[in-house]
């Protein structure tokens, strides 16, 4: 049993996965006779931002204590929520047993009172709970992580009222499944591109980057990434990071599947304000986008709950949550599946905590996405063999 103090919740609830229709897409490229076959294992990976747990575009506005009293609010009720949350995210990549995982988001928090110190390790949790559920028989598989650290800031809130400092840190991460072998070093890129921001008083540099393997799945070498982008109101910034991503793997000569939070709306029917040319970009580069193989670009909304992750009626409303894939210029001609995860009303958990008491609430303002990929004969690339 992991060693923390609320047991695991989700062990009676099931997930259900979203059914779409399996249409091909012109777009993918030419499909060989032979790109149908899935005789042999697939590749499935999956994607998740975790959440941070708060709306930090309220802080990075606040001008008065109330607004500070807001987000504070928020984090209290998502982190008195957070083994749960964990847990319930941990079963959804338990259930699917990925090759690979990319996760946006992983933040760890410590708060210092005067009682002392709290910290709160979000990806150690989740780990938690994927070494429970293998312990228990209820996936054959164990995850190792590896980590992109990126951004840590220093809060000091006492100048807006009686509020704890807070230490927050940002990194990406990559689970590992352990049959997956990798091969050399993991690759992590940071931006030159990237925002300032001032918060109580504190000025930092919001870092962001992308985090690489290389990765021998089921006798095929690929180079597996994550990212997750600036968000859209500072699109320009955004749009630097896309370059630089594709600049990064552009000379690459394996496979490249990449996963992440875009923050580039990717759903014709998104608000505007939402759409950025980051998306294309990515599809200009030659990266295909495997949702548009499920539904052409229909449906498949990622993004976003209300920042408590207490609203009754989902919220997303956009697909910012994606998974692309390079093998050659046409894209990916091979099959694929592909599911948005954690998006149904029977996803969310329901903890009680002594203070607040009985909370539902989605497990994260993102849904994750899980695809298979059975890569034709002649798309195959480099095998085990090389």
């Amino acid at each position: 049993m992991p060693r923390f103090s609320r047991a695991p919740l989700l062990a009676l609830l099931a997930l259900v996965p979203v059914a779409c229709d399996d249409a091909p897409d012109r777009l993918l490229g030419p499909d060989a006779p032979a790109a149908g076959v899935r005789a042999a294992p697939g590749i499935t990976v999956m994607s998740q931002n975790l959440y941070l747990g708060a709306n930090l575009d309220l802080l990075l506005t606040a001008q008065a204590p109330a607004d500070v009293a807001m987000v504070f609010q928020q984090l209290t009720i998502t982190s008195a929520a957070d083994f749960g949350r964990a847990a319930r995210l941990a079963m959804q990549i338990a259930e699917r047993s990925p090759h690979l995982v990319g996760l946006q988001e992983v933040t760890t928090y410590s708060f210092t009172m005067p009682q002392g110190t709290v910290t709160l390790d979000f990806l150690f949790v989740l780990q938690q709970y994927l070494d429970y559920f293998h312990a228990v028989g209820l996936t054959p598989h164990t995850y190792a992580a590896v980590r992109n650290d990126l951004t840590t800031v220093d809060f000091d809130a006492s100048i807006f009222g009686p509020f704890p400092n807070v230490t927050y840190a940002d990194a990406d991460a990559i689970l590992v499944r352990d049959d997956v072998e990798l091969v050399g070093e993991p690759e992590r890129g940071v931006y030159d591109a990237f925002e300032v921001f001032s918060v109580a008083g504190t000025t930092f540099d919001n870092i962001r980057g992308w985090l690489a393997v290389t990765a021998r799945v089921e006798g095929q070498l690929l180079r597996f990434g994550n990212t997750h982008l600036e968000v859209q109101r500072f699109e320009e910034t955004q749009l630097r990071q896309t370059m630089e991503l594709v600049e990064a793997f552009e000379d690459e000569t394996l496979p490249v599947v990449l996963v992440g939070d875009f923050n580039s709306a990717a759903n014709h029917d998104a608000p505007d304000d939402q759409k950025t040319d980051s998306y294309h970009l990515f599809r200009s580069a030659g990266y295909a986008d495997l949702w548009l193989r499920e539904a052409h670009s229909v449906g498949g909304y990622t993004c976003c709950q209300g920042a408590t992750l207490t609203n009754p009626v989902s919220e997303l409303g956009q697909r910012l949550d994606l998974v692309l894939a390079r093998w050659g210029s046409a894209g990916f001609g091979g099959a694929s599946t592909m599911e948005v995860v954690g998006e149904e009303p029977s996803d969310r958990i329901t903890v009680t905590d002594p203070a607040l008491g009985q909370l539902t609430l989605w497990p994260s303002d993102h849904a994750g996405v899980a695809a298979t990929l059975w890569p034709a004969p002649g798309l195959r690339g480099r095998v085990a063999d090389d």
